[in-house]
């Protein structure tokens, strides 16, 4: 008989009918079988029903035969499905787990500081968590914290527990305090803002729509998609090096961006402080960033900034209309075989009393395709308009200031009559005045017809490649314009946080809930940004099987499996070399992984 295991997890409940042999063997009848007169040891006139029996198992306390507690044997547990009503309850984890992406993830925040930032404003059990929740996040592509409980159970974790959706909602909601979030934010940027040289970091803002009712940060402002919806407004800070992301915070859905950028402004510049480190810091923002009191505050702070000047500005409509007719001939960029820039540098003060910047002119041909058919619809619109008025008022006279609307892509041909008495002008004059002084007399005009200005024209249409940096640094268009294009980072954190991690739908009912999920969201950004970093060799040769969801689902398949019998985890298969080529970054072995196993209960 097979050794038998004398251990909790394999006593049973005696089922019905069995009965003790020798006093501790435990066995079972399996088949019955009638037994004819002719075959009986002892004749008689009347046959019989007799029974096969198998042993089962042990008595676990071979000092009460009547206990109806006893251990399995092999032959128990393979025919306890076929035979027996009382099944096993099942196990907290399914007998297949899945452990290699939750080797990767704790291996990925102890490595990066990012697990002892979460523990010191935390603690360890709620950083268990949060880091479960943000594995979950990646893996599942959903933030519906309903589904955990389902996915939990087939997954390694961090915490000894799988929480249910109740539990889940009252951790989001008042375990991730505000305080301890400011904390986390804190320990994370000064770890990560230590770069030697010039630390660029893209600045940026999107909006998450929120239906949640009397929820204060919940507010219409300017959604994209619908004006309609209410949203909250949640802004990002990434590293331009690397997209990694280094703070965030949320604000009400109706805070403009140039409002919104006051606070990450001063918390940049508290980090600066606090590092104890003399860092250059660099912002690079969107246009909707800009104005005179976030300029002051970057200045005050000793942050450099790069920012692209809005076209509606007065000083962006004199640096262009001076430089469009140069540019191209002044200095050549750069030329590829898709784009064709070229870039001048001239100095500029953004606001009255702020210092000497740089504005660096860059004409793009890429930019220039785009942008000249809205100019041209804009000019078609204005000609239009322009005609109208032509025909509405043929027999009319107009003075030069009432003409001045008509745009100078227009060349009028007027037709002047006789000046007329200006009577406002004369009105307050004194009559021995008004007899005296000359009448005060205007030229008006007809507008008999028009044609196209065409030098004025194409020179509008060749502005739409214009764009303009404004930086504080000394540095040449092209390094300027290299630098400006790292705020891509940002927008691809967005799309993977809209994409990827469920943050499409914020899906909570009270505000301290929104703060708590958009710091597990934050954390899922801070793995996934890791992951994509150092693997990013990997897809030089092979971009389809080593983008992010890939390298996920490659790794979820690394699963460790019950062994019936001792209770113990172990790999079915050997890895792959896409897995070990995943994991080796990180230093994971298969020793590691198959000790992560034998410790899932």
């Amino acid at each position: 008989m097979a050794r038998i295991s004398r251990d909790e997890s394999n006593i049973y409940n005696r089922p019905k009918g069995t009965f003790i042999v020798n006093g501790r063997y435990v066995y079972m009848n399996t088949s019955n079988h009638y037994v004819s007169p002719e075959q009986k040891k002892v004749k008689g006139t009347r046959g019989y029903t007799g029974h096969d029996s198998k042993c089962i198992g042990v008595i676990a306390d071979p000092n009460d035969p009547k206990a109806r507690k006893f251990y399995a044997n092999e032959a128990y547990l393979e025919m306890i499905n076929a035979t027996s009503k009382e099944l096993p309850q099942p196990p907290k984890f399914a007998d297949s787990v899945s452990a290699g992406f939750h080797c990767w993830v704790e291996a990925a925040a102890e490595q990066s500081g990012l697990q002892e930032a979460l523990e010191t404003a935390f603690g360890v059990d709620c950083s268990n968590l949060i880091l479960d929740l943000a594995t979950y996040m990646m893996s599942q592509k959903s933030a519906v914290m309903q589904h955990f409980p389902a996915w939990a159970r087939n997954n390694a974790l961090f915490s000894e527990d799988i929480a249910n959706d109740t539990t889940l909602g009252k951790f989001i909601r008042d375990q991730i305090s505000i305080s301890k979030i400011k904390t986390f934010r804190d320990e994370w940027a000064k770890a990560n803002l230590t770069e030697d040289g010039k630390i660029y970091l893209c600045y940026d803002s999107t909006n998450v729509n929120c239906s949640a009712q009397g929820v204060f940060i919940v507010q219409k402002g300017h959604a994209k998609d619908d004006p309609d919806l209410e949203q909250v407004n949640t802004d990002y800070v990434v590293r331009g090096s690397d997209g990694l992301p280094i703070t965030y915070l949320h604000s009400p859905g109706s805070v403009a961006d140039i409002m919104q950028a006051k606070e990450m402004i001063e918390f940049l510049g508290e980090m600066k402080k606090l590092t104890g480190k003399n860092l250059s810091l660099c912002m690079i923002c969107d246009r909707g960033y800009i104005s005179e009191r976030n300029l002051k505050l970057m200045d005050g702070a000793g942050i450099d900034y790069i920012l692209m000047l809005r076209t509606n500005f007065n000083l962006y409509k004199d640096m262009a209309e001076a430089a469009i007719s140069e540019i191209r001939d002044e200095r050549y960029l750069y030329k590829d075989d898709q784009s064709l820039r070229y870039g001048m540098t001239k100095d500029c003060v953004i606001y009255e009393g702020g210092p000497t910047c740089h504005a660096q002119i860059i004409w793009d041909l890429v930019r220039f395709e785009t942008k000249n058919k809205a100019v041209r619809r804009q000019i078609n619109k204005q000609r239009e308009t322009l005609k109208k008025f032509i025909e509405k008022n043929q027999d009319k006279y107009f003075t030069a200031e009432e003409l001045k609307w008509v745009p100078p892509y227009f060349d009028l041909e007027l037709e002047e009559q006789a000046p007329q008495v200006d009577e406002e002008s004369n009105a307050d004059k004194s009559e021995a005045r008004k007899k005296s002084d000359k009448a005060t007399k205007k030229a008006t005009f007809r507008i008999k017809s028009y044609s196209d200005n065409w030098p004025e024209i194409n020179k509008e249409i060749q502005k739409s490649g214009l764009m303009i940096l404004v930086t504080k640094e000394t540095a040449s268009v092209a390094e300027t314009d290299e630098a400006s294009a790292k705020r891509d980072c940002v927008e691809k954190a967005f799309a993977a946080l809209k994409s990827h991690l469920g943050m499409d739908k914020i899906g909570v009912t009270t505000e301290e809930a929104m703060h708590g999920k958009g710091l597990v969201w934050f954390v899922a950004s801070i793995l996934r940004s890791l992951l994509f970093n150092k693997t990013s060799d990997l897809r030089e040769n092979n971009k389809k099987d080593f983008t992010v969801p890939a390298i996920i689902d490659e790794l979820e398949a690394i699963k460790g499996d019950r062994n019936l019998r001792t209770n113990k985890r172990q790999r079915r298969y050997s890895l792959t070399k896409r897995q070990r080529e995943v994991l080796n970054k990180w230093g994971i072995t298969e020793a590691i992984i198959d000790e992560k196993m034998v410790n899932i209960p």
